[in-house]
């Protein structure tokens, strides 16, 4: 191959390069840029009447408390259907239960881990979404000690991936107010590692 054509070759996978990194810085930009959005349009709703919050904490309500956003909690986890869906019903925090539907698994690597979580609907309610509930090992310390929730969205029939983002998990709302009753998540979503992710505990004022 002649220099110039070398220089040519070389020159263009520099561009090729560059293009990708580009993309790739743009695209957490928009992620950061999402999720920070979302964060705030929740502290908004906190303070309005239809806030978790008893109405005479929301004069004083100021923002929830998360960790940093790190993409390396937003995970491709492999999906796969329950063959035979079965009825749990969850323990809430009011001592009563509610009826949910075991309708999938997620498994994935997180923190070098093999770890699973089972996604939930419930039963009689036309969902968008999976409702996981789930604990971790940083429950008590720097977490909520009953653990956390996520919504995911269902992905399309046939779809054997699903993402994991433990930057949008958040506390129930029974943290804010002991008027609200709440799923205990089930032994299966019970994660044996720190998830330094989403909302942290609340403080009370």
């Amino acid at each position: 191959m002649s220099k110039p054509l070398r220089l040519i070759v070389l020159i263009g996978l520099v561009v090729i390069i560059g293009y990708f990194l580009k993309e790739a810085v743009f695209s957490d930009d928009a992620y950061l840029a999402t999720i920070k959005k979302e964060r705030l349009a929740k502290n908004q709703s906190f303070k309005s009447s239809s806030s978790p919050l008893a109405e005479a904490n929301r004069a004083t309500f100021d923002s929830l408390s998360y960790y940093a956003i790190n993409r390396k909690f937003q995970v491709d986890a492999d999906y796969e259907l329950v063959p035979n869906p079965d009825t749990l019903k969850l323990p809430m925090t009011t001592g009563t239960t509610e009826p949910y539907l075991r309708f999938a698994k997620a498994t994935f690597n997180l923190e070098g881990q093999r770890v699973g979580l089972t996604l939930f609907l419930k039963v009689g309610a036309a969902d968008s979404t999976f409702f996981v509930p789930f604990t971790d090992k940083t429950n008590s310390s720097e977490t909520y000690e009953g653990g956390r929730f996520m919504d995911i969205p269902k992905p399309e029939p046939g779809e054997k991936l699903i993402t994991i983002d433990f930057n949008k998990a958040y506390n129930p709302f029974c943290v804010f107010n002991y008027d609200y009753s709440c799923p205990i998540p089930p032994a299966e979503n019970r994660l044996p590692l720190e998830v330094p992710a989403g909302e942290k505990s609340y403080a009370k004022k």
